[in-house]
């Protein structure tokens, strides 16, 4: 199989190619925003829940788990600030998140292209800054999410491998990263079979 003229292939050898992210239709990116803090979440609530046991016992216990009430609106505003700081790194990104692949043999890098990469960097600093004020972990995440311009994954660690064809996305998960590659539908399987075939330790699902 054989790529289209989308995806360019150098002298190094290695496969190049841009995909442009329609922000206000592809959420990929939003969802795994939240991804982040829901991990975050149940990481901080085992901690507290922790202390509390080892203070008191269980009653300690009891006083650290929230009210349903109280949990719902914790849940909401962070859903809230989470979609908020997105659709603000949206805005100002022109609604468009451009990046460029580079992949060979070994790897797969997935980098902003540079001009679009000195505004997400401006956005993260204002981001957090405001995340920070207003002490919300949702803002605080959507910033240091902007300032990750360049990711690279090392095909030899890939973990697990899964195809969204509907959001033309392959997502290249590694123990502690998750990469997530974009290519245009007439590439889709070209590439997709590419990782697969260098990626000998990851479950395909």
């Amino acid at each position: 199989m054989t790529p289209s003229s989308n995806i360019q292939k150098g002298q190094d050898g290695r496969y190049r190619w841009v995909y442009e992210v329609r922000l206000l239709k592809n959420y990929a990116i939003l969802w795994e925003v939240y991804r982040a803090f829901a991990i975050t979440a149940v990481i901080c609530f085992l901690l507290v829940a922790c202390i509390g046991f080892c203070s008191d016992g269980v009653d300690g216990l009891k006083e650290m788990i929230p009210s349903p009430k109280v949990f719902l609106i914790i849940v909401g505003c962070v859903l809230l600030a989470g979609a908020l700081g997105y659709f603000l790194y949206a805005a100002i990104s022109g609604w468009k998140y451009v990046v460029r692949f580079t992949m060979d043999d070994k790897e797969l890098v997935h980098e902003q292209m540079p001009r679009q990469a000195k505004k997400a960097q401006v956005v993260s600093t204002l981001t957090v800054l405001a995340g920070l004020m207003a002490k919300s972990p949702g803002t605080i995440g959507t910033g240091m999410l902007a300032a990750r311009t360049t990711m690279v994954t090392s095909f030899s660690s890939v973990k697990k491998i899964k195809a969204v064809r509907r959001s033309n996305l392959i997502k290249v998960n590694e123990t502690l990263s998750r990469n997530q590659v974009y290519v245009e539908e007439q590439d889709f399987d070209f590439v997709y079979q590419f990782i697969c075939q260098h990626c000998p330790n990851a479950k395909i699902v």
